[in-house]
């Protein structure tokens, strides 16, 4: 049986720049929300990218947890710039008829921004982590937590 092999984040900015540069022509008009995908996917596999060098549990949290969390580690500047991204890409990425597909601009912008964080995230190493993140976990007692209660 064939193995899926998970595209880089790397592989993705370069298939949304494929979509940008108008190489991909069989995408009709779904090529601006198929690239506000690729770059929300791409923003995404890059915290858990942060994660899985760092806390491997916290990559299973959904992506708002994840956002929160990203704070404590990669400070409020670059938290917030993740967060503010992911949620423009996430509302972009879906359609309504009252708000127009995005523009080739703003995708550019999105894809450059996207870009940086992913590198920023990257650069991102253990050492300085908050002891939070990298503690491991007790093991899990077999008894029931009213049992526990009980024995207090």
């Amino acid at each position: 049986m064939a193995r899926s092999v998970r595209p880089t984040v790397t592989e993705r900015l370069d298939a949304a720049a494929e979509l940008l540069d108008g190489t991909v022509t069989d995408a009709g008009g779904l090529w601006s929300r198929a690239t506000v995908w690729i770059l929300r996917i791409a923003l995404e596999q890059a915290v858990d990218g942060l994660w899985a060098r760092i806390s491997p549990p916290l990559a299973r949290c959904s992506m708002r947890a994840q956002l929160l969390a990203l704070e404590t580690c990669a400070g409020p500047e670059l938290a917030g710039r993740v967060a503010g991204l992911w949620a423009v890409l996430s509302r972009s990425g879906h359609h309504l008829d009252s708000e127009p597909a995005p523009t080739v601009g703003e995708l550019r912008d999105w894809y450059d921004e996207t870009a940086r964080l992913a590198e920023e995230l990257d650069r991102i190493g253990t050492a300085g982590v908050p002891a939070v993140f990298s503690r491991p976990r007790p093991p899990r007692s077999n008894r029931s937590a009213a049992a526990r209660r009980r024995r207090r």
